[in-house]
């Protein structure tokens, strides 16, 4: 099975690319520019994208068959 083809790999491929967007916006722009809803946004797309990859990749051990 293609990685790309299961969908909990995509969207925490997504969420981890936009959280290191929004973390990195938060300290690259100035404090007084950037909201702190960047920093937390980011941070929380960030986890969220890390859960959905650990999802997709321990299901993908679980269906390794056993020989």
């Amino acid at each position: 099975m293609n990685k790309l083809s299961d969908l909990r790999f995509v969207i925490g491929l997504f969420f981890l690319v936009t959280g290191v967007l929004l973390t990195g916006y938060y300290f690259i722009s100035g404090k007084e520019v950037a909201e702190p809803v960047n920093l937390w946004c980011g941070i929380s797309f960030f986890v969220f994208g890390v859960f959905m990859v650990l999802l997709a990749t321990m299901n993908k051990i679980s269906e390794e068959p056993e020989d």
